[in-house]
């Protein structure tokens, strides 16, 4: 019985990741979900109670998998301008594939008109974890705006691509799809934002 619920949760969540998180489908009912996931309305409804429970889970498991990607901005092995980079490019693989971790935080900016907890997250996320690192590699002090300017600069330019990308398919003649494309991207941009690296 348990082995049956586990796989019951497994197959819906797997359904909403592809849904939510990789076609970016927020225009759903609760019966074409069930439908889509194998399962019945009433197991929906035990598990996720709601279509936003549903969104909910699916949106915190997306940022979960965001946070691990800071990860890479603190593996020491790595000089800091390679932790940028993996850090970059492990970004904008994984809103590649989960484009709708980003459509969510945007979906809920515009319609609530209010502080979205995943973009927060990712502003505070990236002032943490990259500040000590810009100052490494360029003597600027965490504190000076300067140091802020080059992480908004950073994060605009990982993302930005990615939803120009899923927004309008396009990206100003430059396939962000191709992971070679992408790592060639990151290093250029790197190093134009931090001519200062060697």
């Amino acid at each position: 019985m348990d082995t049956a619920r586990t796989d019951t949760q497994s197959k819906m969540m797997a359904t909403a990741l592809d849904m939510i998180g990789k076609q970016a489908n927020l225009n759903f009912t609760i019966r074409e979900f069930a439908k889509r996931a194998g399962v019945n309305l009433a197991s929906v409804n035990y598990y996720f109670r709601s279509k936003e429970n549903l969104i909910s889970e699916i949106e915190s498991l997306l940022k979960s998998q965001l946070q691990k990607t800071y990860e890479e901005l603190k593996r020491s092995e790595f000089d800091p301008r390679t932790r940028i980079l993996r850090w970059a490019e492990r970004l904008m693989h994984q809103l590649m594939e989960y484009p709708g971790v980003l459509f969510l935080m945007v979906t809920k900016l515009i319609t609530d008109g209010r502080q979205n907890l995943g973009i927060t997250e990712l502003i505070d996320n990236s002032e943490e974890m990259l500040a000590p690192i810009i100052t490494d590699l360029t003597g600027i002090d965490e504190d000076d705006p300067r140091c802020s300017y080059i992480i908004m600069q950073i994060v605009a330019g990982v993302v930005t691509p990615i939803l120009f990308y899923h927004g309008v398919g396009r990206t100003f003649g430059i396939n962000v799809s191709d992971p070679d494309v992408r790592q060639e991207y990151i290093e250029s941009l790197v190093d134009a934002i931090l001519p200062t690296i060697d």
